[in-house]
Protein backbone atom coordinates (compact mmCIF):
# COMPACT_ATOMS: atom_id res chain seq x y z
CA UNK A 1 0.00 0.00 0.00
CA UNK A 2 1.51 3.43 -1.12
CA UNK A 3 1.21 6.57 0.09
CA UNK A 4 -2.21 8.62 -1.28
CA UNK A 5 -0.19 11.71 -1.00
CA UNK A 6 1.81 12.25 -4.08
CA UNK A 7 5.18 13.97 -3.95
CA UNK A 8 6.81 15.67 -7.05
CA UNK A 9 10.42 14.74 -7.81
CA UNK A 10 12.13 17.56 -6.35
CA UNK A 11 10.98 16.94 -2.44
CA UNK A 12 13.88 14.59 -2.58
CA UNK A 13 10.97 12.09 -1.42
CA UNK A 14 11.15 8.33 -3.19
CA UNK A 15 8.05 6.74 -2.47
CA UNK A 16 8.62 2.54 -2.36
CA UNK A 17 6.11 -0.07 -1.29
CA UNK A 18 4.49 1.10 2.24
CA UNK A 19 2.46 3.51 3.51
CA UNK A 20 2.57 5.71 7.02
CA UNK A 21 -0.53 5.01 9.06
CA UNK A 22 -1.17 2.81 12.20
CA UNK A 23 2.45 4.48 13.22
CA UNK A 24 2.99 4.76 16.97
CA UNK A 25 6.65 4.94 16.91
CA UNK A 26 9.82 6.85 15.24
CA UNK A 27 12.59 4.87 15.66
CA UNK A 28 16.02 6.73 14.87
CA UNK A 29 19.88 5.52 14.04
CA UNK A 30 22.79 7.44 15.27
CA UNK A 31 25.59 7.96 13.13
CA UNK A 32 24.59 8.99 9.63
CA UNK A 33 20.67 9.82 11.47
CA UNK A 34 21.03 12.06 13.97
CA UNK A 35 24.45 13.09 14.17
CA UNK A 36 26.65 14.05 11.57
CA UNK A 37 29.73 11.91 11.71
CA UNK A 38 29.70 10.26 7.97
CA UNK A 39 33.17 11.91 7.47
CA UNK A 40 35.08 11.27 10.92
CA UNK A 41 33.23 7.79 10.85
CA UNK A 42 34.96 7.05 7.60
CA UNK A 43 38.58 8.97 7.87
CA UNK A 44 38.74 6.54 11.47
CA UNK A 45 38.69 3.23 8.98
CA UNK A 46 40.28 4.79 6.35
CA UNK A 47 43.73 5.43 8.85
CA UNK A 48 43.67 2.23 11.02
CA UNK A 49 43.47 -0.15 7.99
CA UNK A 50 46.08 1.43 6.17
CA UNK A 51 48.31 0.33 9.52
CA UNK A 52 47.32 -3.24 7.91
CA UNK A 53 47.57 -2.16 4.23
CA UNK A 54 44.14 -1.69 3.20
CA UNK A 55 43.12 0.82 1.05
CA UNK A 56 39.86 1.91 1.61
CA UNK A 57 36.78 3.50 -0.22
CA UNK A 58 33.92 5.82 1.83
CA UNK A 59 31.29 3.23 -0.05
CA UNK A 60 32.56 0.10 0.96
CA UNK A 61 33.07 1.28 4.47
CA UNK A 62 29.29 2.88 4.65
CA UNK A 63 27.64 -0.50 2.73
CA UNK A 64 29.20 -1.78 6.19
CA UNK A 65 28.11 0.83 8.98
CA UNK A 66 26.38 -0.92 11.60
CA UNK A 67 28.46 -3.73 11.70
CA UNK A 68 30.87 -3.95 14.69
CA UNK A 69 34.17 -2.76 14.20
CA UNK A 70 36.12 -6.10 15.09
CA UNK A 71 33.99 -7.77 12.38
CA UNK A 72 34.41 -5.23 9.81
CA UNK A 73 38.30 -5.20 10.52
CA UNK A 74 38.12 -8.92 9.90
CA UNK A 75 36.28 -9.26 7.05
CA UNK A 76 38.38 -6.72 4.87
CA UNK A 77 41.07 -8.40 6.06
CA UNK A 78 39.60 -11.71 4.83
CA UNK A 79 38.64 -10.67 1.72
CA UNK A 80 41.92 -9.41 0.65
CA UNK A 81 44.23 -12.35 2.05
CA UNK A 82 45.37 -10.68 5.06
CA UNK A 83 46.44 -12.53 7.76
CA UNK A 84 45.44 -11.13 11.33
CA UNK A 85 45.08 -12.01 15.02
CA UNK A 86 42.55 -11.52 17.36
CA UNK A 87 44.81 -9.36 19.72
CA UNK A 88 45.95 -7.20 16.78
CA UNK A 89 42.46 -6.84 15.47
CA UNK A 90 41.44 -5.53 19.29
CA UNK A 91 44.75 -3.07 18.89
CA UNK A 92 43.21 -1.70 15.55
CA UNK A 93 39.67 -1.10 17.44
CA UNK A 94 41.04 0.84 20.64
CA UNK A 95 43.21 2.96 17.62
CA UNK A 96 40.61 3.42 15.52
CA UNK A 97 38.48 5.09 18.94
CA UNK A 98 41.03 7.27 19.65
CA UNK A 99 41.76 8.49 16.26
CA UNK A 100 37.85 8.90 15.83
CA UNK A 101 38.09 11.07 19.21
CA UNK A 102 40.93 13.39 17.88
CA UNK A 103 38.75 14.82 14.79
CA UNK A 104 36.76 16.32 17.61
CA UNK A 105 33.63 16.46 18.79
CA UNK A 106 30.64 15.33 16.49
CA UNK A 107 27.38 17.23 16.12
CA UNK A 108 23.51 17.01 15.66
CA UNK A 109 22.01 17.78 12.09
CA UNK A 110 20.61 21.03 11.82
CA UNK A 111 16.41 20.86 13.12
CA UNK A 112 16.99 16.96 14.23
CA UNK A 113 15.88 17.73 17.54
CA UNK A 114 13.03 19.79 16.81
CA UNK A 115 12.08 17.20 14.45
CA UNK A 116 12.13 14.92 17.55
CA UNK A 117 10.02 17.34 19.80
CA UNK A 118 7.53 17.70 17.04
CA UNK A 119 7.03 13.95 17.13
CA UNK A 120 6.66 13.47 20.83
CA UNK A 121 4.45 16.52 21.02
CA UNK A 122 2.25 14.84 18.64
CA UNK A 123 2.11 11.65 20.82
CA UNK A 124 4.62 9.46 19.09
CA UNK A 125 7.16 7.24 20.83
CA UNK A 126 10.80 7.54 19.83
CA UNK A 127 13.40 5.21 19.73
CA UNK A 128 17.36 5.09 19.12
CA UNK A 129 19.43 2.04 18.06
CA UNK A 130 22.66 2.37 17.59
CA UNK A 131 25.78 0.30 16.68
CA UNK A 132 27.92 2.77 18.36
CA UNK A 133 28.41 2.28 22.28
CA UNK A 134 26.72 3.78 24.85
CA UNK A 135 29.75 5.66 25.78
CA UNK A 136 29.95 7.37 22.92
CA UNK A 137 26.16 8.91 22.91
CA UNK A 138 26.65 9.75 25.95
CA UNK A 139 29.82 11.85 24.87
CA UNK A 140 26.85 13.91 22.83
CA UNK A 141 23.54 13.57 24.42
CA UNK A 142 23.85 13.49 27.91
CA UNK A 143 20.88 11.81 29.73
CA UNK A 144 18.85 14.58 30.37
CA UNK A 145 18.57 15.14 26.78
CA UNK A 146 18.11 10.98 26.27
CA UNK A 147 15.06 11.33 28.41
CA UNK A 148 13.17 12.19 25.21
CA UNK A 149 13.62 8.53 23.85
CA UNK A 150 11.78 6.01 25.14
CA UNK A 151 13.85 2.91 24.35
CA UNK A 152 17.88 3.54 23.51
CA UNK A 153 19.76 0.33 22.27
CA UNK A 154 23.58 0.66 21.77
CA UNK A 155 25.71 -1.42 20.96
CA UNK A 156 26.51 -2.37 24.64
CA UNK A 157 22.65 -3.67 24.88
CA UNK A 158 23.03 -6.99 22.09
CA UNK A 159 24.54 -9.78 21.94
CA UNK A 160 23.37 -9.43 18.03
CA UNK A 161 24.02 -6.37 15.75
CA UNK A 162 22.65 -4.99 12.71
CA UNK A 163 22.06 -7.01 10.48
CA UNK A 164 20.37 -9.01 12.53
CA UNK A 165 16.87 -8.05 14.11
CA UNK A 166 17.71 -8.16 17.75
CA UNK A 167 18.21 -4.24 18.37
CA UNK A 168 15.24 -2.94 16.71
CA UNK A 169 12.97 -6.06 18.54
CA UNK A 170 14.74 -5.04 22.07
CA UNK A 171 13.91 -1.30 21.45
CA UNK A 172 9.78 -2.25 20.23
CA UNK A 173 9.99 -4.58 23.40
CA UNK A 174 10.98 -1.36 25.67
CA UNK A 175 8.04 0.69 24.06
CA UNK A 176 5.97 -1.87 24.95
CA UNK A 177 4.90 -1.53 21.27
CA UNK A 178 4.71 -4.86 18.19
CA UNK A 179 7.37 -3.67 15.62
CA UNK A 180 4.91 -3.20 13.23
CA UNK A 181 3.99 -0.27 14.69
CA UNK A 182 7.60 1.33 14.10
CA UNK A 183 9.09 3.54 11.50
CA UNK A 184 12.79 3.06 11.44
CA UNK A 185 15.07 5.73 10.05
CA UNK A 186 18.18 4.64 8.53
CA UNK A 187 21.30 5.50 6.61
CA UNK A 188 22.57 1.96 5.91
CA UNK A 189 21.79 -1.14 4.00
CA UNK A 190 22.59 -3.11 7.29
CA UNK A 191 20.40 -1.01 9.52
CA UNK A 192 17.73 -1.37 6.83
CA UNK A 193 18.02 -5.05 7.05
CA UNK A 194 17.78 -5.32 10.37
CA UNK A 195 15.06 -3.09 10.53
CA UNK A 196 12.75 -5.07 7.78
CA UNK A 197 13.76 -8.23 9.36
CA UNK A 198 12.04 -7.12 12.97
CA UNK A 199 9.58 -6.45 11.25
CA UNK A 200 9.49 -2.16 11.19
CA UNK A 201 9.39 -0.32 7.87
CA UNK A 202 12.29 1.88 6.88
CA UNK A 203 12.58 4.71 5.58
CA UNK A 204 16.20 5.43 4.30
CA UNK A 205 17.74 8.90 4.12
CA UNK A 206 21.19 9.32 1.66
CA UNK A 207 23.26 11.17 3.93
CA UNK A 208 26.68 8.68 3.06
CA UNK A 209 25.23 6.13 -0.10
CA UNK A 210 22.96 6.16 -3.13
CA UNK A 211 19.37 5.37 -2.89
CA UNK A 212 20.34 2.87 -5.31
CA UNK A 213 22.39 1.40 -2.22
CA UNK A 214 19.19 1.51 0.04
CA UNK A 215 16.05 0.53 -1.86
CA UNK A 216 15.31 -2.49 -0.46
CA UNK A 217 13.52 0.17 2.63
CA UNK A 218 9.83 1.51 2.23
CA UNK A 219 10.70 5.41 1.23
CA UNK A 220 14.04 6.67 0.50
CA UNK A 221 14.66 10.31 1.22
CA UNK A 222 17.26 12.69 -0.20
CA UNK A 223 18.23 14.96 3.08
CA UNK A 224 16.85 15.60 6.43
CA UNK A 225 15.18 18.47 4.93
CA UNK A 226 12.67 15.78 2.70
CA UNK A 227 12.86 13.71 5.43
CA UNK A 228 11.20 16.10 7.65
CA UNK A 229 9.02 16.69 5.35
CA UNK A 230 7.54 13.47 4.92
CA UNK A 231 7.28 13.29 8.56
CA UNK A 232 5.57 16.31 9.07
CA UNK A 233 2.85 15.39 6.18
CA UNK A 234 2.21 11.61 6.52
CA UNK A 235 2.18 11.83 10.36
CA UNK A 236 0.10 15.08 10.49
CA UNK A 237 2.90 16.40 13.22
CA UNK A 238 1.07 19.40 13.55
CA UNK A 239 -2.15 18.32 14.25
CA UNK A 240 -1.78 17.73 18.42
CA UNK A 241 -5.31 16.89 19.00
CA UNK A 242 -3.73 13.35 18.63
CA UNK A 243 -1.72 14.01 20.83
CA UNK A 244 -0.98 11.45 23.73
CA UNK A 245 -1.39 13.11 27.39
CA UNK A 246 0.53 10.18 29.24
CA UNK A 247 3.01 9.55 26.79
CA UNK A 248 6.13 8.60 29.37
CA UNK A 249 10.18 8.68 28.35
CA UNK A 250 12.47 5.93 29.63
CA UNK A 251 15.47 4.31 28.30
Amino acid sequence: MKSSKQYSKNTGIIVQTAALDDVRAVVFDWDGVLVDSAQSYYLAYEWVLKQVGIDTTPREIYLREGQPTPDLIATLCSERGISITVEKIAELVQLRRDYDMSLGTRKLFPGIWDLLTDLCNAGYKLGMVTGSSRKSVNLLLPSNRQSIFNAVVTADDVTKPKPDPQPFLMAAERMKLDPKGCIVVENAPYGVRSAKAAGCRVIAICTTLDAGDLNSADWIVRDHNALKLLLSTELRLHQLETANPNHDHHT
